[in-house]
């Protein structure tokens, strides 16, 4: 061994100097194959191709994503539970974002704790008393 792997001590997280990647150099240098696809790639890539369906007396070519979806809603609307509670759960992750939105939106009208002590103190401090003539007029009505 050389003086410079001497002080250098090898362990789990530490490799042999030599051995370790080359400054400027990919880990992979011959990358992914051109042909290869991951399993998402070949899924979306089937799932876009077009077949042709018979809907009532005329035939009609669409995705099979497409056919997926009508099979999925019409075995729903027929009164199949599990597809329905299948295109229940695709519903609330393809809408969930705009219910969401309105949740957050119905929010930003709901004054906080600071608006009811502003309001507290305006009010308190009124010089007719705690509400003005508002409160007069309640008070004729319950005497």
């Amino acid at each position: 061994m050389s003086d410079d792997t001497k002080d250098y001590e090898v362990g789990f997280g530490k490799p042999p100097k030599a051995t370790r990647f080359k400054k400027g150099r990919s880990g992979n240098p011959k990358g992914r194959p051109k042909g290869a696809k991951g399993v998402n790639a070949s899924l979306k890539r089937e799932l876009e191709t077009k077949i042709t369906v018979r809907e009532g007396n005329h035939e009609i070519r669409i995705s099979k994503a497409e056919a997926v979806a009508k099979r999925l809603t019409a075995g729903a609307l027929k009164g199949d539970t599990k597809l329905l509670m299948a295109l229940l759960k695709l519903d609330t992750d393809l809408f969930n974002t705009s219910e969401l939105g309105a949740q957050e939106s119905v929010r930003a009208f709901e004054p906080d704790a600071v608006d009811y002590d502003i309001l507290r103190d305006f009010f308190s401090s009124h010089p007719d008393g705690d509400g003005g003539p508002e409160d007069e007029e309640a008070n004729d009505v319950s005497s």
